[in-house]
């Protein structure tokens, strides 16, 4: 190497008046900034990578599954959704005017704007803070730990932890087998009138006060210690509306009606990933000698495993006053969800317990009446109805229990807004190296980049969330 080359990378690095921060191995400044601009473009590519995997799965589960998008989606927020794009948008415009900045030697507007687009990256965590907060209060998460305590319409919904703010359930869940051990129904087995929309149950139900205490084997049980009685009914929203005189209060109409509403009610509820579904029977039992006046049997995985029970019953109950069971339907499995009207929370000392009565053998009917149809069990008597609007269906959609596979929705949900938290956060930490070096005043127009390079991966969070926002808040 000459001495003219060893002079030019001396204590000075060679590169004259420039600013210090020009390292050695570069001609020049724009040497330097060139090649931290191709580094910063190749990690910002395998970013997109990263992301689009994330994406590729978003649409597959969109295409298959389309009803639990339509469903989960009413569950976010759109409000704080889209606060948050305003914040990101307007926080690239304020990275991209520090580039400038620097780039004019216009120091205190620099610091500024480093500190504005701080204050945005802040703000939107702290917005998807309580986002996050509220659903895991409401139990609104990825996996085996979806069980929702209300129903993306705002309905309260039967849970395996049963440990709802507002709402107690007779669900008693076992998570060894996975399954209810106690306060499951068979809906055609409590419905009395199948008539009606819904399930109209003839139940007692009580609110139990009680604790944990150990048993004479040693085993921890449940010991109840007193009990009230909850009269009320709940109100039962109505969707659409029936013609003619049996007109029916439409969804716009159902708020005021709550408001009347006494509490703590009851009502009966369907959520199939707590009370199964599967195929059920319905029997009642007539006479002084009866064990029990009524009763539903399921579910069962298949009909032939129904009418294999269904005649067992039919054998158990000859002799037993006047028997009646009822043919194998395929249906739901149901529980008694009481409606406090708060947001308390009454952990294991507070249990709901339920006595139901089943449906009565039907009345013979005579055959040439044109008058009376004779009901089949499990199947609703056809009344004539105004079609639904879409919003309506929408609305009576999100009212009733998650269709199955939603979890997934929120797997994907938390996995592509999670993600995209951590870079947030991790654009929190660059701009705060930044703005303390601009406090330093280390940044001139030769030496920019490290300015420039964090806008450019800020803008590049910023439309990542671009596209989450209405591809996640927005999909009606």
């Amino acid at each position: 190497m000459s001495d003219q080359s060893h002079a030019a990378h001396g204590d000075d690095h060679g590169h004259g008046d420039a600013s210090p921060y020009i390292q050695h191995h570069y001609d020049d400044a724009q040497h330097q900034f060139d090649s931290g601009k191709l580094g910063i473009w190749l990690f910002l590519a395998q970013e997109v990578l990263f992301f689009s995997a994330l994406f590729v799965a978003y649409i597959l589960y969109r295409y298959h599954h389309p009803e639990i998008y339509s469903y989960a989606h009413k569950y976010l927020d759109v409000k704080m959704g889209a606060i948050n794009t305003a914040v990101l948008i307007f926080s690239s415009l304020t990275a991209a005017w520090a580039v400038r900045c620097a780039q004019l030697n216009q120091r205190k507007g620099l610091i500024l704007c480093i500190v504005v687009t701080l204050g945005c990256a802040c703000t939107f965590l702290v917005v998807k803070y309580f986002e996050y907060t509220h659903k895991v209060h409401e139990h609104i998460l990825f996996g085996r730990y979806f069980d929702p305590c209300v129903s993306s319409g705002g309905n309260e919904l039967l849970t395996k932890n049963n440990e709802c703010p507002g709402s107690k359930s007779t669900i008693e869940w076992d998570y060894g087998t996975a399954k209810a051990k106690e306060g499951c129904f068979t809906a055609i087995g409590i419905d009395t009138d199948r008539a009606e929309e819904g399930i109209q149950a003839d139940c007692t139900v009580f609110e139990a006060t009680g604790a944990m205490a150990k048993d004479k084997d040693g085993k921890q049980e449940w010991v109840e210690k007193s009990r009230k009685p909850i009269a009320n009914r709940c109100a039962e929203e109505v969707f659409g509306h029936a013609e003619g005189d049996d007109a029916q209060m439409s969804h716009a109409e159902a708020p005021a009606a709550a408001k009347k509403e006494a509490f703590p009610c009851w009502k009966p509820a369907i959520q199939p990933a707590v009370c199964r579904d599967g195929w059920f029977f319905a029997w009642s039992c007539d006479g002084p000698v009866c064990k029990a006046p009524s009763g539903g049997e399921g579910p069962f995985v298949s009909a032939n495993k129904c009418l294999e029970a269904r005649s067992n019953k039919e054998a158990a109950l000859k002799g037993e006053g006047t028997p009646w069971v009822s043919e194998c339907a395929d249906g739901h499995g149901a529980g008694i969800l009481v409606e406090y009207g708060d947001h308390a929370e009454r952990g294991d000392t507070i249990r709901i317990k339920a006595e139901c009565k089943g449906p009565a053998a039907p009345v013979a009917r005579d055959p040439l009446s044109d008058k009376d149809t004779e009901l089949v069990v499990g199947q609703k008597a056809v009344k004539r109805r105004v079609p639904m609007s879409t919003h309506e269906a929408h609305e009576r959609e999100a009212a009733g229990p998650p269709p199955e596979h939603t979890n997934m929705f929120f797997t994907i949900y938390f996995a592509m807004t999670g993600l995209h938290g951590v870079h947030v956060l991790f654009g929190v930490f660059v701009f705060i190296w930044l703005l303390i070096r601009a406090i330093k005043g280390q940044f001139t127009p030769d030496y920019f980049g490290p300015v420039d390079f964090a806008a450019l991966y800020w803008h590049i969070v910023d439309l990542i969330w671009i596209f989450l926002f209405p591809l996640l808040y927005l999909i009606h």
